[in-house]
């Protein structure tokens, strides 16, 4: 599998993040996300579309880095853009447990970004 990658550095002081864009990203997750510092728990959050075809692709390349993994479902569309659903998220990663130690690893783009 070719990989064919963009990262783009978005810069907020102590908090900025990258996002890697491209083709075949999947597959080597595990190893862009061991590069950037030690986690032992990710969170692989998506939509009901994206789940069924890149949810487990994106888990398998974590755990073969031995982090532990967990994935999170919404519903795609509008009504999901809310604060209610934001507090849903942050209650139901509470009790998984997640920590401040733990990422959120975006996987689809709309609701989900």
């Amino acid at each position: 599998m070719v990989v064919s990658s963009q990262t783009v550095r978005v810069n907020l002081a102590e908090r900025g993040y990258e996002i890697a864009i491209g083709a075949g990203n999947l597959a080597v997750l595990g190893a862009f996300v061991e590069k950037r510092g030690k986690t032992t728990h990710a969170v692989v959050l998506t939509d009901d579309n994206v789940q069924p075809l890149w949810a487990m692709p994106a888990a398998e390349s974590l755990t073969e880095k031995g982090i532990s993994v967990d994935i999170v479902s919404i519903t795609p569309g509008e009504p999901s853009k809310s604060v209610d659903q934001a507090a849903g998220l942050w209650q139901g990663f509470l009790e998984l447990p997640a920590d401040r130690k733990s990422i959120v690893v975006a996987v689809g783009g709309g609701v989900v970004g």
